[in-house]
């Protein structure tokens, strides 16, 4: 696996976010448990234990990567579905597919989720991203011309049911789920075309 070169001209910030994604790379590829600190070191061409610069222990580091994980998952799952709105089966399509692709990242969050050692620290993170799932319901509610009480079971649904299949891998368990979501957008969808018919032969009548 190739070594993070950290470059010289970037703020301490931008530093520590490439030391994060390199280590969180060595943890996908090599697990929670078989990393070890000198393989973080290397990973960002330190000397073996040069990642407590960065860092005071390990467990912080597994935190950064966990919440950098949760950041993965948002940006590249829930919030391009926004894009596939238009064709609810290309979405479904595109969601299994991204989550494919995430499915190493959901599982290292879901087993340091899973560790007392690392749960209270993550319980910051995680209830900022719940509380996310209520801002992902009104965007597709505005999208859908509807009240975000309508689409929020399908949005939670939806999230549950990717949550699972990233872990498990499992989808025939979440057809269903999936299928009673995209049949709920193409009806959102036929509500929409409806009311924007009647309001231009409304509007043809006026004239």
């Amino acid at each position: 696996m190739p070594k993070q070169i950290m470059p010289s001209d970037v703020s301490e910030e931008d530093r520590k976010r490439i030391v994060v994604n390199a280590c969180l790379t060595q943890f996908l590829a090599n697990g929670l448990y078989k990393t070890t600190t000198r393989d973080l070191s290397k990973s960002i061409n330190l000397q073996s234990g040069g990642i407590y610069y960065y860092f005071k222990s390990k467990s912080d580091v597994v935190v950064a990567c966990a919440e950098e994980a949760s950041l993965r998952l948002e940006n590249n799952l829930i919030l391009p579905a926004l894009r596939d709105m238009g064709d609810p089966q290309a979405l479904v399509n595109n969601l299994f597919k991204r989550c494919d692709e995430l499915a190493p990242t959901m599982k290292f969050l879901a087993q340091v989720c899973s560790v007392d050692e690392y749960r209270e620290a993550m319980e910051p993170s995680l209830y900022r991203l719940s509380r996310r799932y209520r801002l992902y319901a009104e965007m597709f509610a505005n999208n859908l011309e509807c009240s975000t009480e309508e689409v929020e079971p399908y949005v939670y649904m939806c999230i549950t049911a990717m949550t699972s299949y990233m872990i498990f891998g499992e989808q025939l368990h979440i057809n269903p789920q999936m299928e009673l979501v995209k049949n709920a957008l193409v009806q959102f969808q036929g509500k929409v075309r409806k009311h924007t018919k009647t309001t231009k032969e409304s509007h043809r009548d006026d004239s």
